[in-house]
């Protein structure tokens, strides 16, 4: 089962602990919600607007902890009602995921200051985390560290399935990668889960709307659990170079790092 979390429990909050191990599953974003600030943490009422947090998989112990932490007893005059909602995780609205729990403040919001953006964690200034999809030469920490990225906080194997990878980007190395849709194609990589801002240094070395795009993707790990990531993908869309000796040897170090088998054979496929 799945939670939408937009408050304290959110990472970096006081009572983030209690999903510190749970699978993060993405960032996204759930409608028909107003966020309020109710003085220390946030609370989402029925409304016209969008609010954005942290989406988790959770079992039923995880559940009831949590109910507890809320003080929902599923009672008319509890503070919380915990209810389902449908994520979405990119703006198109292409990847979502429905019947995810969700707990919504059952008091007054009269008087309370409104959060128009419905994102807690930017509205106090506390970090965001987000899930990257990394395939070529981001598996490779030296190549992250030469970008700025200091800090993954948790690294999980991955497959993007229904693309292929191709070279058709200009760049230092002489053809950099791209992401091609192919039904019968997959991409071995790894979701790294980080803080927002090294993805943005992430962007001035990918040549964000320049060179390439962010684009949200569902990603699958050896479990066939999915995750929904944004990658960087380029709308040059012709032609399919060879890469240089140098840039090969880059992805394929980033890959066996962790990867073993197949994906190492058909890294470069």
């Amino acid at each position: 089962m799945f939670i939408f979390v937009y408050g304290s429990l959110r990472y970096g909050f006081e009572l983030h602990h209690y999903l510190r191990k749970a699978r993060f599953v993405g960032l996204g974003y759930a409608e028909n919600y107003d966020m309020y600030d109710l003085g220390g943490y946030p609370g989402v009422a029925k409304g016209d607007g969008r609010i954005w947090g942290e989406v988790y998989e959770i079992d039923q112990r995880t559940l009831a902890l949590l109910d507890q932490v809320e003080d929902y007893k599923g009672e008319e005059d509890d503070l919380y009602v915990r209810e389902t909602t449908t994520v979405f995780f990119d703006e198109k609205r292409l990847h979502k995921l429905d019947g995810v729990y969700l707990y919504r403040y059952n008091q007054s919001i009269k008087d309370r200051e409104e959060i128009s953006s419905g994102d807690y964690s930017r509205w106090v200034g506390m970090p965001v985390i987000v899930n990257l999809f990394a395939y070529a030469e981001n598996t490779n920490y030296e190549v992250l560290s030469e970008r700025g990225v200091k800090e993954i906080l948790r690294e999980t194997n991955s497959i993007l399935p229904g693309y292929r990878m191709i070279f058709n980007v200009p760049c230092k190395y002489g053809m950099c990668a791209n992401l091609r849709e192919d039904p019968k194609g997959k991409v071995c990589g790894y979701v790294y889960m980080l803080i927002e801002d090294y993805l943005n240094t992430l962007d001035k070395a990918e040549g964000h709307l320049i060179k390439y795009v962010r684009k949200t993707l569902r990603v699958v790990d050896d479990q066939g659990k999915e995750y929904f990531a944004v990658a960087y993908v380029s709308d040059q869309d012709e032609g399919n170079g060879t890469p240089s000796d140098e840039y090969r040897a880059i992805i394929l170090k980033g890959l066996a790092r962790r990867w073993k088998g197949e994906c190492i054979s058909t890294g470069l496929q």
